[in-house]
């Protein structure tokens, strides 16, 4: 995350998770704040690592984060102060003995984390990875537990309970705040489908099943105007219409785009057409008036969620590989692919003017490129 200046990036050395500001143009360090953390995922995540994964947001002075065990934070842009915390587990988990202070897998259904001396609580199996987001005085963000909800908001300057939303599994996706059908709502992929709530109650709006396996809704929604698009693992693009009428809303499935189908990616809209990539390295474009695709091209790997710069598209992939591409529905136009790293690169790189940072398993670097 850039703001102000600084770039606000987690990760984890040993048993210490870190929030940490850094000048953005020279990479010095302004200041870190670590807390301790015991976590080790599914073996099917390690591969991704054990440290956090949803990316810190600066708001009105502050920065908030989520840590991989459910360390929901708020701190002083400026000097690191914190403001207040949250332990996610402790505050809303189903609280159980737990011998030896050592975090472990549970089975497919969770990993028990310490939360205090003999103590323990569940958080998903590879850990919290949906990033927070904010509406006018409130922070949303995914929570679960026996004693929380699914989704939940917190008041931004104290970190107070504002309202709790849903009884189900959380996903890995993260929330958005979008206006649609004429109304400003929370869209959010829970373990078995995709709901719209209200921002400021989080009352259920409309639903829709969209069900994956061990709840692994990963990828991002997108929304332009009524639409709503999402996709996961074995399901198409689905574009749900969203409509309202008084109190009432409806969703109904407009189409399916099977050709970008995507476990891990998420989409863009621009200029009332989808840009992605499937899970076999392919863009596509397609009308999102009707999802038709129109060009398909590119070998780009596994991962890679698309960032809009302009009337670019860039896409970092999983293995630090950047393909730059046109946005536009004419024609599949590579401009330029480079390699930005050699380590392993999950994260979505953040893009402000003629920069572009990007976060490896190993570093963060800065580049400038040219529009």
């Amino acid at each position: 995350m850039v703001a102000q200046g600084r770039l606000f990036v987690t990760d984890r050395v040993g048993d210490q998770e870190r929030l940490t500001a850094l000048d953005a143009s020279s990479g010095a360090l302004i200041w870190q704040r670590p807390n301790h953390v015991e976590f080790e995922p599914h073996s099917v995540g390690r591969r991704h690592g054990n440290g956090p994964k949803a990316t810190p947001l600066v708001s009105d002075g502050n920065v908030y984060s989520v840590g991989i065990a459910g360390w929901l934070q708020c701190r002083d842009a400026r000097d690191g102060r914190e403001r207040w915390h949250v332990n996610l587990p402790e505050a809303f988990g189903a609280q159980r003995p737990l011998s030896g202070e050592r975090a472990y897998v549970n089975g497919t259904e969770n990993v028990i984390v310490p939360i205090g001396a003999g103590r323990g609580a569940p958080v998903p199996l590879f850990g919290y990875t949906g990033s927070p987001t904010v509406a006018n005085s409130l922070l949303i963000t995914s929570v679960g537990g026996e004693r929380g909800g699914t989704i939940m908001a917190f008041d931004r300057q104290s970190g107070r309970v504002a309202w709790k939303s849903l009884s189900e599994n959380v996903a890995y996706s993260s929330p958005v705040v979008a206006r649609i059908a004429g109304v400003t709502q929370v869209v959010v992929m829970t373990g078995p489908r995709v709901v719209g709530l209200d921002v400021q109650s989080g009352r259920l709006l409309w639903s829709h099943p969209f069900q994956i396996q061990y709840d692994e809704s990963i990828s991002t929604p997108v929304t332009s105007d009524e639409w709503v698009l999402v996709t996961g693992d074995g399901h198409p693009l689905t574009a749900l219409r969203i409509e309202h009428r008084g109190e009432q809303f409806t969703c109904a499935v407009a189409w399916e785009n099977y050709d970008l189908s995507s476990y891990l990616s998420s989409m863009v809209v621009h200029a009332a057409h989808v840009y992605g990539m499937n899970d076999d390295g392919e863009f596509h474009c397609a009308r999102l008036s009707d999802g038709k695709t129109v060009w398909s091209g590119g070998e780009h790997g596994y991962y890679c969620t698309p960032v809009l710069a302009g009337e670019q598209i860039l896409g970092l992939n999983d293995e630090g590989a950047l393909l730059v591409l046109t946005a536009s529905p004419a024609a599949f136009r590579q401009r330029a692919r480079m390699q930005l790293s050699d380590a392993e690169t999950w994260t979505t790189p953040a893009v402000v003017g003629n920069h572009i940072w990007v976060r490896s398993a190993e570093a963060v670097r800065c580049f400038e490129f040219s529009p």
